[in-house]
């Protein structure tokens, strides 16, 4: 029989594995519980260390589901690793060592199986293999967008090796979004340009790939480069995304928690501090016309292994530089902020209702609202978006700066002016 071992780093904070009657159960060790400064595996857990979690029917707890990927990168580990759709746990043990943030998974070596009849009824653990050690890919990262875990020596970008772990993660272009690549890396130099942290970011040409991944992937033009915020050399960050502390599956990540959720969640996690981090950003998210703002574009990141802060921004996509093939009367976000999906319903007054549900300051908030969309009209320069940002989507952009109300008046005319 046997169980695995969940490690933040070198620390073992619990067990996981199948039981007898098909589910997967994780439980905290004692050790882990009783150390007198605890590293934090997820704020879900925080609450009750003592329970046994479990996903619902044979899946993983919601926590360890969001760890593995989806979509296409999912499909093609799936093929290298020989391993069959819908056993999830023995996917997250076959790639458990390159992991998002600290969290590894390995085959269990504790003489205590924490996981016996006492977690559950008929609970025996059940044997769950693990795959080919020598598969070529061996690593997860969340979302269903096509992207691998790199290494980078010298400039050269290099697949890891079993035992090692990416540091960059390279993103290709869409036949269904033409031009992501250069959409993606302009709109994180507008970030970046605003003042925002935001992760070194490069666009290179495809043929600068490791061969063994071209022959697998066969993309073409250039491919969008961003380095790991949770790895730091050999030194693995901590992280969490929202949908994780939220406990809910990688399937809800459009459901349940609303902005003003998200906002008293981090105030409460992060302080004030967050807090109003977390209301730049989404003033940035409304000017760039970033829909998909989902729980798992949002993320903790645990530096000190304890203390959360808002990760760097990643995944920011001017999404509205795709639209729909009939012209909308609305353009919706991933979650609902303050009564509204539809961003040309967002104002000023909107970011203030948002302040009152998630028990911050109107006022205050209103000021940072103003102050960000100052910053973002000068910063369009600065970061040489017009240069970055392919024509047709910078086209698409001022389509629909003129209808958003928060942006249509000031803001517009900032940019207008510059230009």
């Amino acid at each position: 029989m046997q169980t695995f071992d969940v490690l933040l780093g070198e620390v073992v904070v619990g067990q996981l594995g199948r039981v007898q009657s098909g589910k997967v159960l994780f439980r905290f060790t004692e050790e882990y519980r009783q150390l007198p400064y605890r590293p934090v595996l997820g704020q879900h857990f925080e609450d009750n260390l003592l329970k046994t979690y479990s996903g619902v029917r044979e899946e993983l707890p919601a926590f360890f589901a969001n760890l593995v990927p989806e979509g296409a990168l999912r499909e093609l580990l799936l093929y290298s690793l020989e391993l069959t759709e819908g056993d999830d746990l023995q996917l997250l043990a076959a790639l458990g060592h390159d992991l998002p943030g600290a969290v590894r998974i390995r085959p269990s070596q504790a003489t205590t199986n924490l996981l016996d009849a006492t977690a559950e009824p008929n609970g025996a653990v059940i044997e769950t293999g693990v795959a080919d050690e020598e598969a070529v890919f061996r690593f997860s990262l969340a979302g269903v967008q096509m992207k691998f875990s790199l290494l980078k020596s010298n400039e050269k970008l290099l697949l890891p090796t079993h035992n090692q772990q990416g540091d960059w993660i390279v993103k290709f272009d869409s036949d269904i979004y033409p031009g992501l690549v250069a959409n993606e890396f302009a709109t994180m130099e507008w970030a970046r340009a605003a003042g925002f942290e935001v992760p070194e970011c490069q666009v290179r040409p495809v043929s600068e790939l490791p061969a063994e991944l071209l022959s697998r992937v066969a993309p073409t033009g250039n491919v969008y480069l961003i380095k790991r915020y949770d790895r730091q050399g050999t030194i693995r960050i901590h992280q969490e995304d929202l949908a994780q502390v939220a406990g809910l599956r990688p399937s809800l990540k459009y459901e349940q928690w609303k902005y003003e959720t998200c906002a008293r969640v981090i105030r409460a996690i992060c302080g004030v501090e967050g807090y109003e981090e977390f209301i730049r950003r989404l003033v940035f998210m409304v000017a760039s016309g970033n829909t998909d703002a989902h729980l798992k574009n949002w993320s903790l990141l645990y530096p000190d292994g304890k203390r959360p802060v808002l990760t760097p921004l990643y995944d920011q996509v001017a999404v509205v530089a795709w639209p729909p093939p009939v012209a909308s009367m609305k353009i919706e976000w991933a979650l609902k902020f303050a009564g509204t999906k539809n961003l040309f319903h967002i104002d000023e007054t909107t970011f203030e209702r948002l302040a009152v549900l998630s028990g911050g300051d109107p006022t205050q908030i209103k000021r940072i609202v103003i102050e960000m969309l100052e910053r973002l009209a000068e910063s369009w320069k600065v970061g040489r978006i017009m240069e970055l940002m392919p024509p047709k989507h910078v086209e698409a952009l001022f389509n629909y700066w003129q209808r958003v109300p928060l942006l249509r008046t000031d803001f517009l005319q900032r940019v207008q002016m510059i230009y």
